[in-house]
């Protein structure tokens, strides 16, 4: 039997699961490994808030691209039953926790329609060790169980962020000190008119404000990034901009393609059209613009334009726009651009000291609690995780040459560490950062979990 394993049920995995399910032969077998079912939900999708929203219409999430009205229809399915909306329409925000209900609920769909001698089996368990044995790999789990596949996908996500300050600190093992925001104990101890300090302004950010309004909180959140750059929020539908890259080649430098949106922007506001629509106009070509770049010119990226376009490119519900800017109006939210210099827990909270962008001022803080939410690193190699540390030592696994993910082909093929492909190690979403760029939204992971799924199953 052709054994075909995926470690990790979140997103990623789960799409690659539905969709290899769906074209499955007979004798074929899917094991999709995940440390803490249900799958489909991963960090993204949890429970979470009610206020936690998609930052995406559900007009555009659908998990199947030969069926975009997919979501939506799922939805209205659902409507009015188990705190489901009476109605919905395709530019709706939803909330993030129905998106995890619907996840569950493509892969159920494509488990009861496989074809006969197909096996499918949801393994929980964390993979602690995965080493190249004849024709395939072998994986172990944290509890000793092992498991033989022909093919194996690392569909990893996200990883927690760096520390606030690249050193060893006491305050990182005080419960001052929260350093994976996701966690559902991260607002544990916070008081109704404590301060708190997130460092980061990002989407994690935005949640961690969005979740500690709907609980009452009355204390003041400073919010502190290195540029201070508040994410954009999204307008009503407005006019669809034309495929400006469609039909020249793509720009090959950063200078030529700042200079070409920016030009583009001018263009579409002289015609009464937001610059929103011209980011969403060059999407589609995202992935041919990063690939004619050469290394040198993504890191040039990366230092000089990566903080402007993530606060543009991912935007805001409108809901949450509105919370954000209410909070701030109140006083009850305060941006800072600066770089943190010093973090030390005491008896009643943490102290920190950060010096803003561009001056030599200080400012001191104390809060009750400080919460690390400066977006997820992309250098698997330095994140000690069994399962990392042993694909490094093996040279299965090499990170890419700016360390945004894991070095491999476009088509998910994972490249050994100075060497070619393995030929049976595959990966896609986050870890392919570093050789896709466009590579964690819902519209580019759907793609690559289909077409992974036929390599998985050529012979």
């Amino acid at each position: 039997m052709h054994t075909l394993a995926i470690v990790g049920g979140g997103l990623s995995g789960t799409l690659v699961a539905a969709q290899l399910l769906r074209r499955a032969p007979p004798d074929t077998r899917v094991l999709l490994i995940e440390r803490r079912p249900p799958v489909g939900r991963g960090v993204a999708y949890g429970a979470g808030s009610a206020g936690h929203l998609l930052n995406v219409p559900a007009g555009r999430m659908s998990a199947l691209a030969d069926a975009p009205d997919h979501f939506v229809d799922w939805m209205a399915a659902h409507a009015g039953r188990d705190g489901f909306p009476q109605e919905i329409a395709p530019t709706d925000f939803l909330a993030r926790r129905f998106y995890g209900d619907y996840l569950g609920d493509v892969l159920a769909a494509a488990r009861r329609a496989v074809a006969p001698g197909v096996e499918f089996e949801i393994v929980p368990g964390e993979a602690v060790d995965l080493e190249e044995s004849v024709g395939g790999g072998r994986l172990t789990l944290a509890d000793g169980r092992t498991f033989d596949a022909s093919r194996v996908v690392l569909a990893l996500g996200n990883l927690p962020g760096e520390y606030p300050i690249p050193r060893p600190l006491p305050v990182y093992h005080s419960p001052r000190y929260v350093h994976v925001p996701w966690r559902d104990d991260a607002l544990a101890g916070v008081g109704s008119d404590d301060d708190v300090l997130l460092v980061g302004q990002g989407l994690t950010a935005t949640d961690l404000i969005v979740q500690l309004d709907a609980t009452g909180h009355r204390g003041t959140i400073h919010a502190l990034s290195r540029h201070g750059l508040r994410v954009q929020v999204h307008r009503p539908e407005g006019p669809v901009w034309w495929s400006f890259l469609a039909d020249e080649p793509p720009p090959a430098t950063v200078r030529a393609l700042v200079r070409r949106v920016r030009e583009e922007v001018r263009v579409a506001a002289k015609a009464g059209v937001d610059w929103r629509a011209v980011l969403d106009a060059m999407r589609p070509h995202a992935q041919a613009v990063w690939q004619g770049f050469s290394w040198d010119e993504r890191a040039r990226f990366l230092r000089h334009v990566r903080p402007l376009w993530e606060i543009h490119r991912h935007r805001l519900a409108p809901q949450t726009g509105a919370v954000i800017d209410r909070l701030v109006a109140e006083g009850r939210l305060k941006f800072y651009a600066g770089r943190l210099q010093v973090l030390e827990a005491d008896a009643t909270g943490a102290q920190a000291l950060f010096r803003r962008r561009g001056t030599i001022q200080h400012v001191s803080l104390h809060v009750a609690k400080v919460i690390n939410c400066t977006g997820p690193r992309t250098d698997y190699s330095k994140y000690q995780h069994p399962l990392l540390i042993h694909l490094l030592a093996r040279g299965l696994i090499d990170h890419d040459p700016l360390a945004l993910g894991i070095n491999a082909l476009p088509t998910g093929e994972v490249l050994r560490y100075r060497g070619g492909p393995t030929g049976w190690l595959f990966t896609l979403g986050s870890p392919l950062k570093g050789v896709l760029w466009e590579s964690t939204g819902v519209r580019e992971i759907r793609a690559q979990a289909a077409a992974l799924a036929e390599t998985l199953l050529a012979p």
